[in-house]
């Protein structure tokens, strides 16, 4: 996403209550917010970029790359 610099910090902090939102960080450059969203369908992610993320003013343009599938997660991994 494209947040204006004086907008960063509250736009991050919006998207924490966003039940959908699994991360979200600030980042640099052109794209200067990222966030990991988790929806049920394509539909819902549809209605979640419309509804809750074209709610937020500051967010000037976002871009999306949907996850087709994954070939490993991240996080610790614990002995069988």
């Amino acid at each position: 996403m494209s947040v204006p610099p004086a907008e960063l910090d509250a736009t991050g902090r919006a998207l924490t209550w966003h039940p959908e939102v699994a991360y979200v960080g600030a980042t640099t450059g052109p794209a200067n917010l990222m966030a990991n969203v988790v929806c049920r369908d394509d539909a819902a992610f549809y209605r979640y970029l419309t509804e809750s993320l074209g709610a937020l003013p500051a967010i000037g343009r976002i871009e999306t790359a949907p996850i087709i599938r994954t070939v490993k997660r991240f996080g610790a991994v614990l002995p069988l």
